[in-house]
């Protein structure tokens, strides 16, 4: 069976028609968190799941429900068309109604199946038609969501058993090994009959056919207690199974609110760490000094002048004022007379009075005539000019005493002595060896900040995928919420102690049933050495050696066949796994049966040593290579081939180990179909596109998924998955 393509309409983020052609080797379909991915592989699994009931409201793209007026009608389809001895299609939908307030009415879910035979298209049941082309035993190998669903063995207790009666010739001996056993039964009973006949043997064999019964009742009551037993394990994982759906959701719920508290302490911690205040470095800590160093004597000379200039300025002031206060001393003293007798004062006479004795030529203190040009007349004038001059000397003085109050500083602030200090701090010779290693300091600090806001910004794009992780685990698990999925499921934890106790008992009882079975071939080896004195007797003890021989034969042939069919799925996986894990170690897997018929997946160093717990990457390649390995054996017993499609199952893979991976697939025979979100590359911003450097280096099918523009994070209805071919 080899796929051709795949048709999705109106399932879930699929809105109307999209169309997917596939190669007969690898597909990828790469696309980011919530960009449909999980919603591709569950269409398919809905598909190809012919046991539940198809027509599901959840089922339905919410952008088409949502644009149908009341009344109006449209339908859900997945569909497959495939190549299985001639061109195939199945096809799966239900039409759907709209009600009032977004409800709807579902039609009944048909399924059906269609063969190309020439001109004629010939339809059938879609479920025959598939178990047909793809047998419901092989298709439990066909497709895995995630990493964790990849072991078959660890998935389905009985895996081996079935893939043991699928694939090898072990049906072939079970008619036989009936028959040898009815046979050996009769002939045992004949022979214990004859041997208590016999005289000889009588007592003898009395006592070992009473043991023989006993111990067949002991081993058909062990027998029939593993029959309960496995019934019972079989119930607990059913129960284990039906509960493992909310299970395996909730472990992805604390795995991903986990992820997501651990990455908003990075991105407070990234944040603390890219806060730097530049404008406090370039002054306080002098970093603006770093491209200055070349002119520091240019600004020492500079800051001198400034110092120099400003005590010029001052020096003067001080002059003017003490030549101002000395200007005042000298009036006050050349008023004192010659004899040292204090003169009238200032004011006396005045101004009016003075002139008026000028004017009448006459000094009118003494009465006596002034004429002008006189001694008298001159006198009265320089007295006059005197007081003129007292006059204004006072309005200076006063001007100043108001100036003295009034007026700031000649020089308010320091600068200048702060320029100053700086010109003494930086002006030798250590100083300019200190600026000079500012510079590795600088770089240093700019790259770690922005080191940091690189992180920051990755780890708020994880931080953005995680939450959306976490919204479309919602969307994805309809009818659950944040609080069932944070609650501990004890019903999953008893069912699972409960299988556990099982398997050991189951263990137990098998271990029992070897004890049991060995003391009855004990009883009949003494049955071989007893001598009966009948040659019929003797006879029929040959006849039941013979039976009872070839039923061992058988039974050993039976474990050879196993054994072979395990050898022989070992050694392809192990083939697989080499080619996988190319120039990195690998060791080799080991298949282990289990006494309950099932099988334990190892890895094992070429000395022996069991690698207990191998890393993500290579456990996921031991997975895959048994899955391809499974695949080659199908295709060589059955003599047709099947298609393996994983959702996200290299999740755990670095960056060398995807680009590894995806060549070698690529290059394998066989159909896969991954979707991923591996190929993509951070632009910045939330913003991932695809890495073509390494997608042109690969020879398969190349889809791009992605949600269409301009959708709201809140509104479910306006979600559309686009699908792009790339190559």
């Amino acid at each position: 069976m080899i796929i051709k393509s795949i048709y999705i309409k109106n399932f879930r983020s699929y809105y109307r028609e999209n169309r997917i052609d596939l190669s007969d080797g690898l597909t990828l379909i790469i696309g980011g968190n919530g960009d449909g991915k999980t919603t591709f592989f569950e269409a398919l699994e809905w598909l190809m799941n012919t046991s539940i009931d198809g027509n599901k409201p959840v089922h339905i793209s919410e952008k088409r429900k949502r644009e149908l007026a009341v009344g109006e009608s449209d339908e859900t389809v997945v569909s497959i068309s495939f190549e299985h001895e001639g061109d195939k299609e199945l096809v799966k939908r239900f039409r759907f109604t709209k009600n009032e307030e977004n409800s709807v009415t579902l039609s009944k879910c048909e399924f059906v199946g269609y063969t190309t035979d020439g001109a004629e298209r010939l339809a059938e049941n879609g479920a025959s038609l598939l178990d047909k082309c793809f047998a419901s035993e092989i298709r439990r190998y066909c497709m895995f969501k995630g990493e964790s669903n990849l072991n078959i063995f660890d998935r389905e207790e009985t895996a081996v058993k079935k893939l043991v009666e699928t694939f090898s010739d072990i049906r072939q001996f079970d008619e036989m090994e009936s028959l040898a056993q009815t046979f050996e039964s009769r002939t045992q009973n004949v022979v214990a009959k004859e041997m208590q006949n016999d005289k000889k043997t009588a007592d003898k064999a009395k006592e070992l056919n009473n043991n023989i019964r006993y111990t067949d009742d002991k081993i058909n009551k062990i027998i029939d207690d593993i029959k309960d037993l496995e019934k019972n394990i079989r119930t607990y994982t059913d129960v284990i199974n039906q509960i493992e759906t909310i299970q395996e959701t909730s472990e992805k719920w604390q795995e991903i609110k986990k992820r997501i508290s651990s990455l908003e302490d990075k991105v407070t911690d990234l944040r603390f760490k890219a806060q730097v205040d530049y404008n406090t470095l370039l002054l306080d800590d002098y970093w603006i000094l770093k491209p200055f160093s070349c002119i520091l004597g240019e600004y020492c000379n500079k800051v001198s002048k400034l110092s120099i200039e400003k005590r010029r300025i001052e020096r003067q002031e001080i002059q003017r004022r003490a030549e101002e206060r000395a200007k005042q001393e000298v009036i006050d003293g050349i008023q004192q007379l010659a004899n040292g007798v204090e003169p009238l004062p200032w004011n006396l006479p005045d101004r009016d009075t003075m002139l008026e004795m000028i004017n009448d030529e006459v000094c009118k203190v003494c009465w006596r005539p002034a004429p002008k040009g006189s001694d008298a007349y001159n006198f009265m004038l320089r007295k006059l000019e005197d007081y003129m001059a007292h006059i204004r000397q006072q309005k200076i003085i006063k001007d100043e005493q108001e100036k003295q109050v009034e007026e700031p500083p000649l020089f308010k602030k320091s600068y200048i002595e702060e320029l100053a200090d700086r010109k003494v701090k930086f002006g030798d010779g250590e100083a300019e060896s200190w600026i000079a290693s500012l510079t590795p300091a600088i770089y240093e600090t700019i790259q770690f900040v922005n080191t940091q806001k690189e992180r920051l910004e990755r780890v708020k794009n994880d931080l953005q995928d995680a939450i959306t992780d976490r919204e479309d685990l919602l969307i994805q698990s309809p009818g659950l919420s944040a609080d069932v999925l944070d609650r501990s499921f004890n019903d999953y934890k008893g069912n699972y102690e409960a299988k556990e106790r099982a398997n050991v008992r189951l263990t137990e009882l098998n271990n029992d049933l070897k004890q049991w079975k060995q003391k009855k071939e004990d009883c009949l080896s003494e049955y071989k050495k007893l001598e009966p004195t009948s040659s019929m007797t003797k006879h029929y003890v040959k006849i039941h050696d013979i039976f009872n021989a070839v039923l061992r034969s058988i039974e050993k042939a039976k474990e050879n066949n196993i054994d072979s069919f395990i050898t022989l799925l070992q050694d392809n996986a192990n083939e697989y796994l080499q080619k996988l894990n190319v120039n990195d170690f690998h060791g080799i897997i080991k298949l282990r049966r289990k006494s309950n018929g099932g099988a334990d997946i190892l890895l094992e160093s070429s000395n022996g040593t069991i690698i207990s717990n191998p890393n993500g990457a290579l456990k996921t390649t031991m997975y895959m290579s048994v899955l391809f390995a499974v695949s080659k054996i199908t295709t060589l017993k059955r003599e047709q081939d099947y298609p393996l499609i994983f959702d996200a199952p290299t999740s755990s893979f670095e960056d060398v180990k995807e680009e590894v991976f995806y060549n070698v697939i690529d290059k394998i025979e066989k159909q896969c179909i991954i979707a991923t979100k591996d190929l993509l590359v951070n632009k910045g911003g939330g913003i991932r596109e695809l890495n073509m450097d390494k997608i042109n280096q690969l020879s398969c099918s190349v889809y791009r998924i992605r949600k269409a523009d301009g959708f709201d994070e809140r509104d479910l209805s306006t979600i559309q998955t686009i699908i792009t071919k790339i190559k």
